[in-house]
């Protein structure tokens, strides 16, 4: 018993000593406190603590009716089809060219070089298409990426403007199965307004 409280005893001297030379390493390298952080402007005056106003916006609603969305998307659509055109025209000449192959192999007994040879034509013939179709469907997703970068700028523009004209704090969004909002009085509900302004902007953008 007295051997344990003794190891006990050591470890513990040992425990306090790395702890000294933790906080002196650190202190020596020039480790100091931070200031205190600066007060949030809405909480400085205790007596009179700044209520929030905040409004909510419900996402489904502008992904269905800002036009910005609605042109991306025909865009999208239209670089599909374009990417799936070529894609086919890509098919069908290496098509042709592995059923000649597979027709010359067939017609008599190859060599077994030359079958080596037919085998590995037709393997890289299928790995240019897996090539092709890996990169049509980069570039789809690269296009899509960017229209949701551009979008997500261009709503949060808007909000920026919108809600310093409205004297608002937050602008939180309510969309199915991914609400921030869980309840929302419609009397704060700002989606017809933000749409109506981002369509204009919108529009005004095209003429230009």
């Amino acid at each position: 018993m007295k051997k344990n409280i003794w190891i006990i005893a050591v470890m513990a001297v040992q425990f306090v000593a790395l702890g000294y030379l933790f906080w002196n390493q650190h202190s020596s390298a020039g480790i100091v406190d931070l200031p205190d952080a600066p007060e949030a402007s809405a909480f400085r005056d205790t007596a009179n603590v700044k209520s929030a106003i905040v409004a909510y916006i419900n996402g489904d609603s502008i992904n269905t009716h800002f036009q910005y969305i609605k042109d991306q998307e025909a865009r999208l659509q239209s670089s599909l089809k374009g990417a799936d055109a070529e894609f086919q025209r890509e098919y069908a000449k290496r098509e042709k060219e592995a059923q000649d192959l597979l027709q010359y192999a067939n017609s008599k007994q190859l060599p077994e070089d030359e079958a080596r040879v037919v085998e590995e034509r037709l393997a890289t013939l299928q790995g240019e298409l897996q090539q092709i179709d890996a990169k049509m469907s980069e570039d789809i997703a690269a296009k899509k990426e960017a229209m949701t970068i551009e979008l997500n700028n261009k709503v949060k523009k808007y909000l920026d403007k919108y809600a310093k004209m409205k004297n608002i704090d937050y602008v939180l969004n309510y969309q199915e199965g991914i609400p921030i909002v869980l309840y929302g009085n419609n009397a704060f509900n700002v989606t017809s307004e933000v749409l109506k302004g981002l369509n204009e902007e919108y529009q005004n953008e095209k003429k230009k």
